[in-house]
């Protein structure tokens, strides 16, 4: 598309010349390119490929908006600089009606990776290799800098880690990398070598099975705080119940353990409210600067935007109206990229191309959400959408029991025929645990500098197994199947 866009001259030059850097390194990397290959290997008609970039080069206004799915690549960092491109290209940046956005896998995706969920980063954005950045967050906690740990572990790399015997013991939060990680053959393996495993969670994950201890801790309907909408609005969340019986706010939990750990002066809070001033503070001077945010504030202006860097300020509704990026020379980059193949490509033994993801009616490794009956009866186990075309090469019909192989395992599915996917794909939702994981056979290769998984292309074998699915699940899809 940023070739065709070049080659039809649907560019905002101005924009390119005073306010980006890199742009002829970016059309380098693209010179070669025309639709015949991109149809070859994107499986979209090439006229379709040239509407949507003619539509793109033309409009006045445009917004490029994604989710998880390009990311979940070895080369998803470049499928992301990729989109950034096409928006600096066209100028769609700092001004009404256009942007670029990704839309978070989770309620508090945005503001989590603005304020250190990633284990390069602390509060603000800040770089956790930058010595400035380090002291700063250091004087906010009353610790010294050296004190503050070193870049950390990403989540995959945290499971390989624990394989190489590096990690003994493991506090989670909410999380069931049995089900969400790629490989759980690996990840299984990896809970069970572990000499200490402790789990925090609102109800009994798949995960949860391999812990030590369990402490019950809490939704965020039981818990008062604030999240980050995709659009960089910090709003409220108030409490609308409080946790049953012994579980507990995972605050509570958290500054209960610090205590114990003799850091109990560094942990004492007494409302989420007090939290949320430190983490003010913190972020102060970031790029996410939440100074200026207070409760107050939130509430009376149905949330603020961030950057936000004083009591007085109205909040920052859209980024880069000045044209100021944040970056060494002031300028937003291009970058060149140039297309990588995924790192299992599909060959003789194993010719069709694998994807995963969600359904609507369930939500991440649907530790919640296949408690629900309605949502249950809406989809209650995982099938394997496949196109009619592949499916008579195999003399596949819809409920037809198919084992899935990949190098990493296999599982068995019922088939579900359907036109909206590519004729050499198929896919299968991954919110199931056991018997049921999609990602019983998905790849735990990395992306090279995000370190996300490719999650979204394998190569498998289907084998039809002669049996059909019965109309009614014999299982409650909550189960674990294990």
């Amino acid at each position: 598309m940023l070739k065709i866009l070049v080659d039809n001259d649907w560019l905002d030059h101005e924009f390119i010349a005073n306010y980006t850097s890199g742009f002829q390194e970016a059309i380098n990397a693209v010179r070669d390119y025309d639709l015949d290959w991109a149809e070859k290997y994107t499986g979209v008609a090439k006229e379709k490929i040239f509407e949507a970039a003619r539509l793109w080069g033309k409009a006045k206004t445009s917004f490029l908006l994604h989710a998880r799915g390009i990311e979940h690549h070895t080369k998803g960092v470049d499928n992301v600089l990729s989109c950034i491109n096409l928006v600096l290209a066209t100028g769609r940046i700092g001004k009404p009606y256009c942007g670029y956005g990704t839309i978070t896998g989770q309620g508090n995706g945005q503001g989590g990776r603005e304020h250190g969920h990633k284990c390069d980063q602390l509060p603000g954005n800040r770089d956790i290799t930058n010595p400035e950045h380090r002291q700063y967050i250091a004087d906010v906690w009353g610790i010294s800098e050296q004190e503050l740990p070193g870049k950390g572990l990403t989540a995959y790399e945290q499971i390989e880690a624990i394989h190489r015997g590096e990690i003994k013991g493991l506090i989670s939060i909410c999380f069931n990398p049995l089900v969400s990680l790629p490989n759980n053959n690996y990840v299984r393996e990896a809970l069970e070598k572990l000499e200490f495993y402790m789990c925090i969670d609102s109800f009994l994950s798949e995960t949860a099975r391999y812990a030590d201890i369990i402490m019950a801790g809490s939704l965020h309907e039981e818990e008062e705080g604030t999240v980050t909408t995709a659009e960089g609005r910090v709003v409220k969340i108030n409490a609308a119940v409080t946790p049953p019986k012994n579980a507990r706010k995972d605050g509570e939990i958290l500054m209960e353990l610090a205590g114990r750990l003799n850091e109990g002066d560094k942990f004492s809070f007494d409302s989420s409210e007090a939290i949320f001033n430190e983490l003010r503070l913190a972020s102060k001077g970031g790029t996410a600067d939440y100074f200026g945010i207070t409760y107050e504030k939130v509430v009376n202006n149905m949330g603020v935007f961030w950057p936000c860097p004083s009591l007085d300020h109205p909040g920052t509704p859209r980024l880069w109206e000045d044209r100021k990026f944040k970056t060494p020379d002031g300028k937003a980059h291009f970058n060149a990229v140039s297309f990588k193949p995924p790192s299992e490509v599909i060959d003789t033994d194993y010719p069709v191309v694998l994807t995963t993801g969600r359904v609507v009616s369930q939500y991440l490794s649907g530790t919640s959400t296949r408690r629900i009956g309605k949502l249950v009866d809406q989809y209650p186990e995982p099938l394997l959408e496949i196109h009619p075309e592949l499916a008579r090469r195999y003399n596949i019909r819809s409920g037809d029991i198919i084992r899935v192989k990949t190098r990493r395992g296999e599982a068995e599915f019922p088939a579900q025929v359907v036109e909206t996917i590519r004729k050499d794909t198929v896919f299968i939702p991954y919110h199931w645990g056991g018997k049921h994981a999609a990602n019983q056979l998905t790849i735990g290769n990395l992306d090279p500098i995000s370190k996300i998984p490719e999650f979204k292309v394998c190569a498998c074998q289907l084998i039809p197994t002669g049996e059909v699915a019965s109309e009614k699940v014999k299982e409650t899809a909550y189960q674990s199947h294990l």
